[in-house]
């Protein structure tokens, strides 16, 4: 029995959370293709000790807290690290590779993303997988088949008139589930914790460059309370 990522909507939903999850890789090297130094990496009690001096994420660089679990890689990430510019330096990267993205920033619908070995394989939002998508995708089926997606609610008032159906959408938890059944997702949610940045148990690093493209250091970091 393992905890599969249905449980990160009703762990994180309303808090907002970013995701990203790559596949036979280790933390230190996804810290990396996140923006972090090479051995920028620390421990568990040492970043939670730099969370709980700052009194919360809201003042600190952006940062990740990471884990690995079942051959993926993971890192929950704060602030707006996966909106930087400044990362598309690092793209190359992330060729060939196989990683999921899931994005909740509370303001839009919740977006799930997979690419393979590369390719970009299927996408999620709003209700509907993208048009590009092709069509006998088997996640795209067993959505179909089990959780009603792409099914159409009639309107009480027309309920003969198909031109007044609404699109049915189903609920993120079995989005999630059957999406991490799919590529082999799973993420264990007593170490993840519930506030995943700070009194968890996944490393921690900062992911915003310590020198800006001025040349001078991030003020950022100036308040950052390092661990003795």
């Amino acid at each position: 029995m393992t905890d599969g990522i249905e449980w990160i909507h009703e762990a994180f939903h309303g808090w907002g959370f970013q995701l990203v999850a790559l596949k036979d890789a280790e933390v230190e090297d996804l810290a990396v293709m996140l923006g972090a130094e090479p051995g920028a990496v620390l421990d568990p009690p040492a970043f939670n000790a730099i969370v709980a001096a700052a009194g919360s994420t809201t003042g600190l660089p952006d940062l990740a807290r990471l884990g690995a679990c079942g051959g993926w890689a993971f890192a929950f990430e704060t602030g707006g690290g996966m909106f930087r510019s400044d990362r598309r330096r690092l793209d190359h990267l992330w060729e060939d590779r196989t990683y999921v993205r899931v994005s909740d920033t509370m303001m839009d619908p919740p977006q799930v993303v997979a690419v393979v070995d590369g390719q970009w394989d299927w996408q999620y939002c709003e209700g509907v997988v993208h048009e590009q998508v092709r069509a006998d995708h088997p996640l795209t089926a067993r959505m179909t088949a089990e959780i009603g997606l792409g099914s159409a609610v009639p309107d009480p008032d027309f309920p003969d008139d198909p031109d007044e159906c609404g699109l049915y959408v189903p609920g993120m938890a079995d989005v999630y589930r059957l999406f991490g059944e799919h590529y082999g997702l799973s993420l264990p949610r007593r170490t993840v914790g519930e506030a995943y940045f700070k009194d968890t148990e996944l490393y921690g690093t900062f992911t915003a460059p310590r020198t800006l493209k001025d040349g001078q250091p991030n003020p950022a970091y100036d308040d950052v309370r390092w661990p003795a």
